[in-house]
């Protein structure tokens, strides 16, 4: 089985196109840090203290004359409702109080619920950059490995190697991290330098194209027969 069907490249674009990806691995982690760095100030900004609206924010109320300790507003009116009654709180009430204190909290934390249109646009902001990030790190993934077993695929098949070398040079750095293999920091840079080592060793290594032809001798042309005295037709060759 091949990939990439019969594609072949030269030692020219093997580099450029190796420079190309050492580039763009470096560039990874300033890509990353970059749009973390978005989504966390989002997330400050979101946490900061602020005006905020009703939903989800604790108050303070007044029932039946006397001043309440800060609650959310469906806890407030829970309490409105028990003593406008007349009746002692419920178990069930007391499980609804705390269910709507739990909710509270969270749509306080997360901006859920959020009535001003500043929250809601720190929330979407947060939630684009988060969802950003991962999409980021599998496209730079899928870019990396797509591109390496391409310029190697090529490369291989440019020199005249077989294709079942690809899978040897780049099996000891894909494994471990598709594996989940546990090494040591120095097996782990061993292997780095090796990879790197494999990819520049075939930037200098010919093509089968590019070899000196083989000089063949000329055949002799066959020399023309003499006629003889009294022969017809066709003269021969010697």
């Amino acid at each position: 089985m091949t990939i990439f069907g019969q594609s072949r490249l030269t030692r020219i674009t093997y580099a450029v196109l190796l420079l190309l990806m050492f580039c763009f691995d470096f560039a990874k982690d300033p890509i990353e840090r970059l749009i973390m760095g978005e989504h966390d100030q989002a997330a400050r900004e979101l946490m900061a203290p602020r005006p905020a609206g009703s939903t989800g924010t604790a108050v303070g109320g007044e029932v039946s004359g006397k001043n309440m300790p800060l609650m959310f507003k469906g806890q407030e009116e829970l309490v409105k409702q028990i003593a406008a009654s007349g009746r002692k709180p419920t178990a069930e009430d007391m499980q609804n109080l705390r269910a709507m204190a739990v909710k509270g909290a969270i749509q306080m934390a997360v901006g859920v619920g959020a009535s001003d249109a500043e929250t809601a646009k720190l929330v979407a902001r947060r939630s684009f950059f988060e969802t950003l990030y991962v999409v980021a790190a599998i496209a730079m993934t899928a870019i990396t490995i797509v591109g390496l077993l391409y310029i190697v695929s090529s490369r291989l098949r440019d020199i005249g190697w077989p294709q079942y070398l690809l899978w040897v040079l780049l099996a000891p750095v894909f494994l471990p991290r598709f594996l989940a293999i546990p090494l040591p920091a120095l097996a782990i840079q061993g292997i780095a330098f090796f990879f790197y080592g494999v990819l520049l060793v075939l930037a200098f290594i010919p093509g089968e194209d590019s070899n000196p032809p083989t000089q063949y001798k000329l055949a002799q042309s066959p020399t023309p027969a003499k006629r003889r005295p009294g022969q017809f037709g066709r003269l021969g060759t010697q």
